[in-house]
């Protein structure tokens, strides 16, 4: 195992078995192949952490699918709340595809919003 991984344990190490910290290391290698590029590091993390949270009992899958409707929940207000703001901007006389841009929104969505396709 990695000293990186041995780190990334932190706390939890003590908790894990000794088959458990390699099972956690197998995992980790399938992660590690599913998220090579160094900008994914987050989604390694978040697998890792699923990995160790799974061998612990402290979570289950119907935890994580609850955990995943909440977030599409979220990220839909969100978005929501970003097109409304382009809304408005372009109300104020900001061209359409400014306003879409700065809210982070698709310019055709803010089309639609404002009636215009």
């Amino acid at each position: 195992m990695s000293d990186d991984l041995t780190a990334w344990f932190g706390p939890a190490a003590d908790d894990l078995t000794a088959e458990q910290i390699e099972r956690v290391a197998e995992a980790a290698r399938g992660i590690d192949e599913r998220y090579p590029d160094p900008d994914e590091q987050a989604d390694r993390d978040a697998a890792l952490s699923a990995v160790v949270q799974y061998l612990l009992g402290d979570t289950t899958a119907e935890n994580a699918n609850r955990a995943l409707i909440d977030a599409r929940r979220r990220e839909r207000e969100a978005y929501v709340a970003a097109l409304q703001f382009a809304v408005l901007l372009a109300g104020d006389g900001v061209p359409d595809a400014t306003a879409a841009r700065r809210a982070g929104v698709d310019r055709m969505r803010l089309l639609k919003a404002l009636g215009k396709r």
